[in-house]
């Protein structure tokens, strides 16, 4: 675009080799750096074990961790009858039965792959032993005429001129 007027053109960011930071770098961004759920003053509560001790339940403020008979123990019959109306459950239910649908028939398609494979060694096996009984009684064959032959050159008598 050229210019009408006698004014100097405009600079469009910095120039070749300069050393400033673009305008993006120049405003820093605040960010809140989160520790987790507990505080420093909820930290100083906290009793310390010694270095021998082994701390408790209570000073890591975790829960003992839960068994797998706890876990059986918890699950009421009625349960099952709302299983439906847990999402997460729903949700995995579905996925589930999607994948377990297309593992089957993937599964089923592959059976009647492996059957048609089998047939088709099977009739190739059958095949090259054909072939080679075929080629077995023409080599036979052909001992029987040479050998034939062989014993009519024998019996002919040499004098013979007609």
């Amino acid at each position: 675009m050229a210019q009408d007027d006698d004014t100097p053109p405009r600079l469009r960011g910095p120039p070749p080799g300069a050393t400033e930071p673009p305008d993006h770098v120049k405003k820093p961004q605040i960010y809140e750096i989160f520790h987790g759920s507990s505080t420093s003053s909820d930290r100083s509560n906290l009793p310390s074990a010694s270095p021998g001790e082994p701390a408790t339940e209570g000073q890591a403020g975790r829960q003992p961790r839960p068994t797998l008979k706890e876990g059986f123990e918890s699950i009421k019959s009625d349960d099952f009858l709302k299983v439906h109306q847990i999402p997460c459950a729903r949700e995995g239910l579905m996925t589930g039965m999607g994948a377990g649908a297309v593992v089957g028939a993937g599964e089923a398609q592959r059976r009647k792959e492996r059957a048609a494979m089998a047939r088709v060694v099977e009739v190739i096996d059958r095949k090259q032993a054909e072939k080679k009984a075929q080629a077995a009684e023409a080599a036979r064959l052909k001992r029987e005429a040479e050998e034939k032959e062989k014993t009519q050159q024998a019996q002919k008598s040499w004098y013979k001129f007609w």
